[in-house]
């Protein structure tokens, strides 16, 4: 009975209840019985061409034969199959492949095994399967524990002895190739010499004992010098190969594969000739091999040819660095990875940079050498295992070809790091200064070449490159990086005064990000910084930026200082030019701190965006302000712009985190508290937990952030534990103290958010009201906010932020109406621009109307009314108001016009209509409700007469109209 008649039988006769199978599969079916091939080792895709053609190999025979054999015990039926096959004995490539294969095969691991000392040679054509052969055997001796020599004498084996001693690639290769340089050999250029010489190598290369195999190729050199007898003649390949197996003790089996037997003496050892595998051979490997179709297995066929070592290669087979090395394509392949692993970059490889070092497509490669990536032309390419073990055994001129083509890459951001780095491993340090001049962000890629560029690079190109390595740390934020500060005390070494001068401006920019500003000054007030502040514009390139970069820093000191006047003197002095796309950038912050909004804005628009990093940082600065001056839907547009860029910069991490989180805070303020803490918890996985002082810093600052977020929401524990979180972060800052300490008392403030939310029963999403009678949670509040204004603020932009965020909290605590408006018009006495005065006119209005003075209220109202038209207006390129502060307004003003009854109603429901208002009508109408809910029963009435079904509810004013009034989703 054949395979497809005996399944038949034993599926018919299974015995109910056991037809399922896993996942749906039908026990006995042909996916099921693949299933169970793979799962027992086998291969599924032969499973087919078993049943169906009785082709395939032992080994999978005999697993199928076994998995028939049990489900026949379950039919209860004799199971009469093919005789079954012993176990596999031989490799698949040699099962298939060819009678003569498999006897010299059987006929050397049987002597060897059996403790004799065969010797045979064989020869064929390059792919008829020669080194296939000689790699079988060698594992198979292996797996006997014999020890096994491998010789591969093919081109110039004495320069290919050298370089794969360099390499380190003889022991990786599995291999004895040629150890040690022909230099210990006495050099001559007579033939008895050459001759001497040659004999000497052979003799250093064979083995006491145990097993030699020997591939010799017809162009077989040494040096310039053709192979030669002991007496001086030359000869062939071959008949070199005759001399050599003289050397070799008769106690070592020696199997010699030849490419050419032309010139191998007459009584000499026989030689076996071997054959390319048939067409049929080849068809049928690849069909079990691969599990392809006849006709997919033919066109594969097409492309290799009968070549047995592409078809290994092909199918996967191949695991022989010779092997491998031996393919012309896959040797310029593997050349080619190799010159983009030199770069020390990581794999995989973009398609554009692998087609770069091999000079053409992938798609160009033919199939076998193609099979050895990895991957896809859309995600990258990745060698192979078996691949990667043979890069290293590439000589290193045919991986320089590879490098000097990645050096003509084009430009781009995805590009520039395998051109830069090419030019570094080929010494082009003039090119690679001016490269990184036309594209300054492309410095993101020098630090990890700088130890190269240390010991290699002239002291002038050392130096320039040096400086870019320090200027991409220092824009990072990464004073500390070991690279950077090794550049930076290199150039502080350096013979020239302006380049001293200039690193030292870099060390006062260090002291300064960690907080040591006296430090930071006496690094400025050097005597090498003095002199280059002093000189006119005729001074040289590192005098013009040590220029720059000292008064940038004079303005970054007196900007934290808060003097305004000074920051701004310093940072529009003409010698600040040099700086570039920094100029703006800093002319648009001293702005922004300096309340002169629309030149902040120009500024900070003006950094160009072929400065990836820079123009990040001034899209950040620009949503900052945005946010600040009561435009937070342009606001999160820059912030989410600002992300993608510095992300596409390269940017690291914390600064990612700090744009997200800011960006958190502009979807908050749009009422949409759920995306906001979303986005925060990406934040939070950006800069994970770190014993780092610096780190604790930031992450106490990101976790501080998501407290306002948290109480929009409602959760007014989670917003106590996670201040709580933040504090202890920020007990013992040890670096930046000063940042710490306002981290400190914003955290403060906020833990006093928590309770006036608590104490106010409603979500901190605008609009809020202040209360009209007293609670615990209010009394903390109170007595935390009384606590932090009693110290007088900063003249820093922040701290008059903080202070003034604090007054108006101050006020919506405050049940006392005549109270809150005190703090109302402190906090209106600090207003600089009119959403801030628009917010604070807000405020006093609802402490107005707590008092009962609405008329007053009204006067204030449409004053802030009149201030938010103007934030419409006061930026370039924006229309935008605040939706929040918008439904505080119409609150306000609905709580106003109660008098009026169903009008103010009416009014109040067209209002809310704009879309971006959807998220804060609910707060309104509750607002509302509260304000009629002070009215008693007319109120109830006002209501029950648009809305009959009030009626049937039993709730309160304030909870009943946001149920009524907004559609629910």
């Amino acid at each position: 009975m054949d395979w497809k008649s005996a399944l038949r039988d034993l599926r018919t006769h299974l015995p109910p209840g056991r037809g399922g199978g896993q996942g749906g599969v039908q026990r006995g079916s042909l996916r099921w019985l693949e299933q169970e091939m793979a799962r027992r080792g086998g291969n599924p895709a032969a499973l087919r061409n078993i049943i169906y053609r009785d082709t395939g190999t032992p080994a999978d025979k005999a697993i199928l034969t076994a998995i028939l054999t049990d489900l026949s015990r379950e039919a209860g039926r004799a199971l009469d199959l093919p005789a079954r096959p012993g176990p596999a004995t031989l490799p698949d490539e040699l099962e298939l492949l060819g009678r003569t294969k498999k006897r010299i095969y059987k006929q050397f691991l049987a002597g060897v095994t059996a403790g004799r000392a065969p010797r045979l040679v064989i020869w064929g054509k390059r792919g008829s399967g020669k080194t296939v052969l000689l790699g079988h055997l060698a594992q198979a001796v292996e797996a006997h524990g014999l020890t096994v020599t491998r010789l591969n004498l093919s081109g110039n084996v004495f320069q290919a002895s050298g370089a794969l001693q360099a390499s380190g690639a003889l022991q990786a290769s599995g291999a004895l190739q040629a150890s040690g340089a022909p230099g210990h050999v006495a050099a001559g250029r007579s033939f008895a010499a050459l001759a001497e010489r040659q004999q000497v190598w052979a003799r250093q290369r064979v083995p006491a004992s145990g097993i030699l195999l020997v591939r010799v190729t017809a162009d077989l050199l040494f040096d310039d010098s053709p192979p030669r007898t002991p007496d001086g003649q030359a000869v062939t390949a071959a008949g070199w190969a005759a001399n050599f197996l003289r050397l070799v003790p008769k106690q070592v089996a020696v199997l010699v594969a030849l490419e050419d037997p032309a010139g191998w003496p007459e009584g000499a050892q026989p030689i076996t000739e071997m054959h390319p595998p048939t067409p049929s051979e080849a068809r049928t490997y690849l069909i079990q091999k691969l599990g392809v179709t006849r006709q997919a297995a033919q066109e594969l066929l097409k492309e290799t040819g009968r070549n047995l070592d592409r078809l290994t290669l092909l199918a996967g087979a191949g695991g022989s660095v010779t092997q491998l090395l031996a393919d012309p394509e896959v040797r310029r392949l593997a050349a080619s990875l190799k010159a983009l692993l030199t770069l020390e970059l990581s794999a995989p490889f973009p398609d554009v940079a692998v087609q770069q070092a091999l000079g053409h497509d992938v798609a160009a490669l033919p199939v076998h050498a193609r099979a050895q990536l990895l991957g896809n032309a859309a995600d990258g390419w990745t060698p192979n295992p078996t691949l990667h073990r043979t890069i290293s055994a590439v000589p290193e001129e045919e991986v320089r070809e590879a490098t000097e083509r990645l050096a003509d890459l084009p430009e781009g951001p995805d590009l520039s790091v395998y051109r830069l780095t090419a030019l570094a491993h080929l010494h082009e340090w003039a090119k690679l200064v001016r490269a990184v001049a036309r594209r300054p962000d492309d410095a993101r890629f020098l630090p990890a070449l700088w130890p190269i560029i240390r010991r290699e690079a002239s002291p002038a190109e050392r130096e320039a490159l040096a400086r870019e390595v320090v200027n991409h740390h220092a824009g990072r934020g990464e004073y500390d990086s070991p690279r950077a500060r090794d550049a930076l005390f290199s150039l502080l070494e350096s013979d020239a005064d302006p380049v001293r001068a200039w690193a030292r401006v870099k060390l006062a920019e260090s002291s300064l990000d960690a907080g040591n500003f006296s430090a930071s000054e006496q690094q400025l007030a050097h005597p090498d910084v003095q002199a280059i502040l002093r000189l006119d514009y005729g001074a040289d390139r590192w005098s013009l930026a040590a220029q720059s970069d000292a008064l940038l820093l004079q303005a970054a000191l007196a900007r934290w200082k808060g003097d305004m006047e000074a920051a701004t003197l310093a940072v529009q002095d003409s010698r600040t030019a040099p700086s570039g796309p920094r100029v703006h950038l800093w002319r648009g912050l001293i702005a922004k701190d300096a309340g002169r909004w629309p030149e902040a804005i120009q500024n900070l628009q003006a950094v160009p965006s072929s400065s990836p990093l820079l123009s990040a940082r001034a899209r950040y600065q620009e949503g900052d302000l945005r946010l600040r001056l009561g435009q937070p839907q342009s606001a999160l547009a820059a912030l989410l712009d600002a992300a993608a860029r510095l992300e596409e910069a390269g940017g690291t991490r914390e600064e990612l985190a700090r744009i997200l989180a800011r960006a958190a805070t502009a979807q908050r303020r749009l009422g949409r508290p759920e995306g906001a803490l979303e986005l925060s918890g990406r934040v939070m996985q950006l800069v994970p937990p770190s014993d780092r002082r610096q780190d604790r810093v930031l992450r106490a600052r990101l976790l501080s952030e998501q407290i306002p977020i948290l109480l929009a929401l409602g959760r007014t524990d989670a917003a106590l534990s996670m201040a709580a979180r933040a504090l202890a972060l920020l007990e013992h800052p040890d670096a930046r103290e000063a940042e710490a300490q306002y981290r400190q008392r914003r955290t403060h403030y906020r833990v006093a958010l928590t309770y006036l939310t608590r104490g106010v029963g409603v979500p901190y999403l605008q609009p809020l009201s202040g209360p009209e009678r007293d609670t615990p949670d209010l009394v903390q509040a109170r007595e935390l906010l009384d606590h932090l204004l009693t110290r007088p603020p900063d003249a820093s932009d922040r701290e008059q932020v903080l202070t003034f965020d604090m007054r108006l909290s101050r006020a919506l605590a405050e049940p006392a109406p005549d109270v809150a408006l005190e703090h109302a018009a402190r906090a209106l006495d600090m207003t600089d621009h009119p959403y801030a005065e628009a917010q604070a006119r807000a405020i006093r209005a609802d402490a107005l109307l707590r008092a009962g003075q609405v008329d007053a209220a009204t006067t204030e109202i449409n004053r802030a009314y009149s201030l938010l038209r103007r934030v419409q207006v006061g930026l370039p390129g924006t229309h935008e108001a605040d939706p929040a502060l918008q439904a505080q307004l119409l609150a306000l003003e609905a709580r106003a016009g109660l008098t009026e009854g169903h009008a103010t109603l009416q009014w109040l429901r067209g209002a809310l209509h704009e879309e971006p208002l959807h998220p804060f009508r609910h707060g309104v109408w509750r607002e509302v409700g509260r304000a009629l809910e002070g009215q008693g029963e007319p109120g109830r009435e006002l209501v029950q007469a648009l809305h009959p079904t009030l009626e049937n509810l039993p709730l309160r004013l304030r909870d009943a109209l946001p149920l009524l009034e907004v559609p629910q989703e």
